[in-house]
């Protein structure tokens, strides 16, 4: 696949310690909670988002339209700031390529009249009004044309590298070897910066516990015995979307998480939110970190 360097700033620049910390109505790992004792990020310019990836002008690329490289100016970020030129994004943020435009099209529609919330919704908030149809569509367009890769690579385990999340919510393995129980958590982290700016994949690697893979088939493709609707009702036999509804195969297990607990617990609504509250709503933590754990095994194409 041809590699495609993105330009990741610091996220604390875009999003204060405080909102990011705040809003997160789950647990600490699926919402990139920063640790209370993580440093302050590089300025931009020094390094930041990606794990450290430099935050340098992008070069041209035909084809990708100017918000996605250079923003629309001081009203609406560059996208490929938090989800890369690619649209990979990383846990912190969502991966966005290959994603229905039509879907892609509402969720912005939900940011800007404040029914999807969560953390940094606020700021998609303002982007989302800085933006107009047309402008939306033509992003839209533009990631949903780009073919879906993979890029978490899921490893069960009962330990897990010992990692840090930092102020700007992106999760780091800590220098060395040493490892720490893994408990009933997903950690997902970037293999390396480079790994990420250069399309490496999979850049990133999630430890789960063991059994999650196993555990999450038999909800995701049945329902579980009536705990929830099975999701491949609605996201398709291989959870590769169907129509407007998105898909999500290969995409991060953290970020898949973070979204169950979302609609759960009614931060996040709009259109289909209120169905899927219905269906997530008996899940045990257990249960969403099988469903995110064999979701994201999934071939994504």
């Amino acid at each position: 696949m041809k590699k495609i360097v993105g330009v990741l700033l610091a996220a604390g620049a875009l999003f204060p310690f405080a909102a990011i910390a705040a809003d997160a109505p789950g647990p600490g790992w699926a919402f990139m909670t920063p640790d209370p004792d993580a440093p302050a990020p590089p300025p931009a310019g020094g390094g930041g988002g990606g794990g450290g990836a430099p935050a340098a002008a992008p070069a041209p690329q035909a084809g990708v339209p100017m918000i996605v490289a250079s923003g629309k100016g001081d009203a609406v970020r560059p996208c490929n700031t938090c989800h890369t030129l690619s649209g990979m994004g990383q846990p912190e943020s969502a991966n966005i390529r290959g994603l229905n435009a039509t879907y892609f099209a509402r969720q912005m529609a939900d940011f800007k009249s404040g029914a999807r919330g969560g953390p940094r919704s606020a700021a998609m908030a303002g982007f989302a009004k800085g933006l107009s149809d047309e402008e939306v569509k033509e992003i839209a367009d533009y990631y949903s044309g780009l073919k879906a890769a993979p890029w978490t690579n899921i490893s069960e385990s009962a330990t897990t590298p010992k990692t840090m999340v930092g102020r700007n919510s992106q999760r780091t393995k800590a220098p060395g070897t040493e490892m720490e129980p893994l408990g009933s958590r997903i950690i997902e982290f970037a293999n390396s910066p480079a790994a990420i700016r250069q399309m490496e994949m999979p850049a990133f690697v999630a430890f789960v516990p063991a059994g999650s893979v196993n555990s999450g088939r038999g909800l995701v493709t049945t329902g579980g015995g009536g705990k929830t609707t099975a999701c491949t009702s609605c996201h398709g036999a291989n959870l590769q979307g169907v129509m407007d509804v998105p898909a999500i195969a290969g995409r991060s297990p953290v970020y898949i998480a973070r979204q169950i607990y979302s609609f759960k617990n009614g931060v996040r609504k709009g259109t289909n939110a209120d169905i899927m509250k219905g269906v997530v709503d008996k899940l045990s933590d257990d249960d969403v970190i099988a469903i995110s754990s064999y979701v994201a095994s999934q071939s994504p194409s």
